[in-house]
């Protein structure tokens, strides 16, 4: 999957609007009228999805601040990202260059 390749840099679709509620995010799609709840880890990395930032920059900020090695937390935030695409809250994925 490209999107979770470590150089990659997603980006919210346009379209998806949010809102948080305890601490958690459902995001609501306006093209597709769909609603996804987010969990904790999903949430989490979503809030840190800008554009801006790669997939590996994500982690390594997630691993600063939860209780886990490296690797499992790269395995957290490749799962998230994969059903945010799935469920198409993400715009086509950039390659920093």
């Amino acid at each position: 999957m490209l999107l979770v390749m470590a150089d990659s840099v997603p980006k919210p679709e346009p379209s998806v609007r949010e809102m948080e509620i305890d601490g958690d995010i459902t995001l609501f799609h306006t093209g597709t009228q769909t609603a996804l709840v987010l969990n904790g880890t999903a949430s989490d990395v979503w809030r840190l999805v800008d554009g801006e930032r790669t997939v590996s920059e994500i982690a390594e900020m997630l691993d600063e601040v939860y209780d886990a090695d490296a690797e499992t937390v790269r395995a957290g935030v490749d799962t998230a990202l994969a059903q945010l695409e799935e469920h198409g809250v993400l715009d086509a994925p950039q390659d920093r260059t």
